[in-house]
């Protein structure tokens, strides 16, 4: 008898009855929000747009270019040096001679000179050969400069992107949360009216949806500011609407190289680590720079020069004027400058030491960067495919504990576990995908290869 009315009962209330946990698959807790309106981009469209536009992008293009006229200017000094010069002169007060007879004024009135002056440091103890080595490393420093920030851009924007990805799939979750959070209290107000249970229970799940209800609007907004910091990245308006499309191909995490392989790849590839290098080379070149003020410096000089003199107006008649000519060789010995050179040289050898300490210090920061991202990366991967599985148990077992709460069963908390669960096991699974993206992507930033991988893509 008990049995036929606990089977009446539930049917009175039946149409507010909480349905069964929704059969989502994991992979959908990362579909779009189809509400998002306005231009779509890929993450690919997005690094292509920051490469190009971003501002960190463009500092970086110009200091290259001054880096490559710093070696235009440099090797000018291989060349000779050639002037034109002129001036004109007048008398304001001519000179005088004491004669035995008075004075007498001497010189004329207006002086003329234009001349084509010509140098070329024949030797100099290799000061000019040594500044062409270090601007040219200079040059280089500009390029490795330029793919350093590229990765450092394409890094934030994948970040950005990962982000945004990631707030969706929680406003799904926090959504879904809330879903059946408010069937089961409606379940609990018609079970209230039905006498089954208490006022309190109605009021632990009024209370409960009341929690959850802050957390969707956060996940929202998280949602919001990862669109917005990502038109930052992409030097775009903050009203600009643009948001970010992605596919299942960009959860997936590929099998990655050993280890031996990421560290020689990081060697040549990581562009931090050129640069270290390049300024070992530059701290070399400034010794030998720093060491040729000890030396002679031997140059090879010659002029043809203009010349005319006039008491009025501009030389008119070869007696006012004549050329001259003259070439020769100077020779420059520094014997005693105070020690100044002697310190300069030490200065530069103490600032190599630097250089290459920091060398050596950055190869093995690098090689701790690609341990630690691939070891965040291969527990990543391993949390997605044992949290994929309970994200399925934890429906399963909240449809169930749902089956026993209408048969009177199981009580109302430990509904509420059950419902918690499975939103735990959402954010888990959640959390390990999104924690593998940006492992992944820390390590391609430490193996020194996203721009290029991107590039071969595009």
């Amino acid at each position: 008898m008990k049995k036929w009315m606990l089977l009446a009962l539930m049917a009175a209330y039946a149409p507010v009855c909480l349905g069964a946990a929704p059969d989502k698959s994991a992979n959908s807790l990362f579909a779009e929000r189809e509400e998002v309106g306005g231009e779509k981009i890929t993450i690919s469209d997005a690094i292509r747009m920051a490469l190009s536009d971003s501002y960190q992008i463009i500092d970086a293009q110009k200091t290259k270019e001054i880096y490559e006229a710093q070696l235009s200017e440099a090797n000018s000094y291989f060349y000779p040096s050639l002037s034109l010069d002129g001036s004109y002169n007048r008398a304001l007060k001519k000179s005088k001679i004491v004669m035995s007879s008075g004075t007498m004024e001497i010189g004329q009135n207006n002086t003329y000179t234009a001349g084509l002056n010509g140098s070329y440091v024949l030797w100099s103890g290799g000061q000019i050969r040594n500044t062409a080595r270090a601007a040219k490393v200079g040059a280089e420093t500009g390029l490795y400069n330029l793919r350093h920030v590229q990765s450092l851009v394409t890094k934030q924007v994948v970040g950005f992107c990962y982000d945004i990805i990631y707030a969706a799939a929680l406003i799904r979750v926090q959504e879904e949360y809330l879903d059946i959070a408010k069937q089961h209290l409606s379940e609990a107000q018609a079970k209230y009216k039905q006498g089954l249970v208490s006022n309190l229970d109605v009021l632990t799940q009024k209370v409960k949806v009341e929690n959850i209800e802050p957390l969707v609007l956060q996940a929202k907004k998280n949602f919001e500011l990862g669109n917005l910091y990502l038109r930052q990245i992409l030097n775009r308006d903050p009203e600009d609407n643009i948001y970010l499309t992605w596919s299942p191909a960009d959860l997936k995490l590929p099998q990655t190289p050993s280890l031996d392989e990421l560290y020689r790849l990081a060697m040549e590839k990581r562009p931090e680590l050129m640069l270290s290098k390049l300024a070992v080379d530059a701290a070399h070149y400034n010794i030998n720079i720093a060491k040729a003020g000890h030396m002679p410096v031997l140059a090879l000089n010659a002029d043809y020069t203009y010349n005319g003199v006039t008491e009025n107006g501009f030389p008119q008649h070869k007696k006012d004027y004549y050329w001259s000519s003259s070439a020769g060789i100077s020779l420059s010995i520094p014997l005693f400058e105070g020690m100044r050179v002697s310190s300069q040289v030490a200065q530069k050898e103490l600032a190599y030491e630097q250089s290459v300490a920091a060398y050596q210090n950055k190869m093995k920061n690098v090689r701790i960067q690609v341990k630690e991202a691939w070891l965040n990366l291969e527990e990543a991967r391993s949390r997605v495919e044992a949290t994929k599985g309970v994200v399925e148990q934890a429906r399963e077992n909240l449809n169930a504990q749902m089956k026993r709460y209408r048969a009177g069963l199981t009580s109302q908390l430990e509904v509420n576990d059950a419902i918690s669960n499975v939103n735990d096991s959402d954010l888990q699974y959640v959390q390990a995908v999104y924690d593998g993206a940006i492992a992944l992507s820390d390590l391609k930033f430490a193996v020194g290869v996203e721009v290029d991988l991107y590039e071969k893509e595009n």
